[in-house]
């Protein structure tokens, strides 16, 4: 099982990062690489990788917004 914000996918073998984000934006707020930092396991993730990572059994990963300031 893989968690992306909270919401349940099924893992299958190759299954990767950019697949499930493809699938959790029809039904949820959109999330792009590019506007956002992906955490997976704890772990921060350059966008550049995110999209194309392989993801394992088991991992959960957050898509959050980047805040700017001004």
């Amino acid at each position: 099982m893989i968690r992306l914000n909270e919401v349940e996918y099924e893992y299958r073998p190759g299954l990767s990062l950019g697949d499930i984000v493809g699938d959790y934006n029809l039904s949820h707020a959109k999330v792009d690489f590019d506007a956002c930092v992906v955490i997976i396991d704890s772990a921060v993730v350059p966008a550049a990788e995110a999209r194309i990572r392989r993801l394992s059994d088991g991992e959960s990963v957050y898509i959050v917004p980047k805040l700017d300031g001004g």
